[in-house]
């Protein structure tokens, strides 16, 4: 250990006397001077008398349940950094605490190796320039040429840029959750690509294609002759994101069976492949979505409450497109540029689409957008896209009477949004014959995907057939 290693000084807020004690005796052993404080008040006394390297604080101790210590000392040290961990993950708190620039977000219990890799990550970055703009400094065009992947100049989009911004630095978990359509992988891969593990693997995991007999086999990997068909050694999908990230895709669909074992690889870091008796570490963050209400699932025993705080320790819901305003144009508009490519007789859209498009609800999101500006663009016959080159839906929208609107307003949101649900699938069926694999094609789904959605709302393919 290096003298200037040897010289850190780490003050450590916890209220749970043997946690502070172990956790002190671990990082002097570490070679780090540690002193250790029972809240949040005595840990604002330390700061003003003593000089820190790094703040170590628990989220939920006496003087910092409303954040007074993460936002004094971000406010009164900006230049030290300051890691939170808490056995109680709130979402709001985990959330704000990652606006305020905390370094890392952990949960207990912390391994000693994660812990003492999170401190020396914190103590090595340099601290943020006087001359650079915090959050609440940038504005919309800085935030957008960060994540030009991301398009949307609406409010909820500026909202949620700020978030990603911050969250992309952290190696906290992720839990992700919107309309489908709304672009959920699009997001969780920009916090990967602008995050520390963006050197390494972002692997996509679709929990609708994972049959639940070959859950452990997919994704832990299995050893030659664990099983029938198993001719050779085979790593999992979890192997591939060591040092970089799992994108779980639709976690809200994985059995109650298969939970229970991703919740120990994440715990852990660590899983056994089937047929295999040796442990195999993981260095993972974990980002998942669904678009599904999980707290809804957990209290209806769909899902397990233990994972879902372990993956929802940050939780980004996504704004349905018709919240967004003329984000529709701004996307209309780059969908349209990319199928210039095949077709470059089209140059614009006309005025009345653009109103059709500012008008209609946008049940299927960003995702039923593209594929309307596919087809127009395949369709139209002129220089822009018109009226006649939309679905009839879309041109003819059914008007709602005063008693429809009435009934709507005696429902719950997520009956509405169940209703519209099932009102898009029953189209997607309807145009095409039944076909399973056409419908799902175009609403971005798997076939397994789709199996369960049109058994959820209780629908037969068959009737659709001719």
């Amino acid at each position: 250990m290096n003298e200037q290693q040897m010289a850190k000084r780490i003050l450590i807020a916890d209220d749970e006397p043997l946690y502070l004690r172990t956790t002190g005796q671990l990082l002097r052993k570490a070679g780090y001077v540690c002193e250790c404080v029972p809240d949040g008040d005595a840990a604002l006394e330390k700061l003003r008398s003593e000089p820190f390297d790094l703040i170590l604080s628990d989220l939920n101790m006496p003087g910092n349940l409303k954040l007074e210590l993460l936002r004094q000392g971000r406010t009164q040290w900006p230049d030290i950094p300051l890691i939170v961990i808490t056995g109680v993950p709130s979402l709001p708190t985990a959330i704000e605490a990652v606006r305020l620039g905390i370094a890392d977000y952990l949960l207990k219990p912390v391994k000693y190796e994660d812990l003492l890799a999170s401190v020396r990550r914190a103590l090595t970055q340099p601290p943020p320039s006087d001359s650079e703009p915090t959050t609440d400094q940038l504005d919309f065009e800085t935030l957008s040429s960060k994540f030009p992947e991301i398009l949307g100049r609406s409010e909820p989009m500026l909202e949620l840029l700020e978030v990603i911004d911050r969250v992309a630095l952290t190696d906290t978990n992720v839990l992700i959750t919107g309309e489908s359509g709304t672009g959920k992988e699009v997001i969780a891969q920009a916090i990967h690509s602008h995050g520390r593990r963006h050197e390494h693997n972002f692997q996509v995991i679709d929990c609708t294609a994972i049959p639940e007999s070959l859950f452990e086999s997919v994704l832990f990997g299995h050893a030659k002759g664990s099983f029938t068909g198993a001719i050779m050694d085979q790593d999992g999908l979890l192997s591939r994101s060591h040092h970089g990230t799992a994108f779980f895709d639709e976690i809200g669909e994985l059995p109650m069976s298969s939970q229970a074992k991703l919740l120990r690889a994440v715990q852990e870091q660590a899983f056994t492949p089937v047929g295999k008796n040796e442990l195999h570490r993981v260095d993972t963050r974990y980002i998942c979505a669904t678009n599904r209400d999980l707290q809804e699932e957990v209290n209806a025993g769909r899902f397990r409450q233990d994972l879902f705080y372990r993956l929802g320790v940050i939780h980004m819901e996504l704004p349905p497109l018709r919240d967004r305003g003329d984000d529709v144009i701004l996307l209309a508009d780059a969908f349209l540029k990319e199928f210039q490519r095949d077709n470059a007789r089209i140059t614009g859209i006309s005025d009345e689409v653009i109103d059709c498009f500012r008008r209609y609800e946008w049940p299927g999101n960003i995702r039923e957008l593209r594929n309307v500006i596919e087809r127009a663009v395949a369709l139209s016959r002129g220089e822009s896209i018109q009226l006649s080159d939309l679905p009839k839906p879309m041109r003819e929208p059914q008007t709602s009477t005063p008693q429809a609107v009435s009934m709507l307003a005696e429902i719950s949101r997520e009956e509405a949004l169940d209703n519209a649900d099932q009102s898009y699938l029953t189209a997607l069926l309807k145009k095409h014959s039944g076909n399973i694999s056409q419908a799902a094609r175009q609403a971005g789904l798997s076939r397994q995907g789709m199996h369960k959605l049109l058994a959820r709302h209780g629908l037969d393919a068959t009737e659709y057939r001719p």
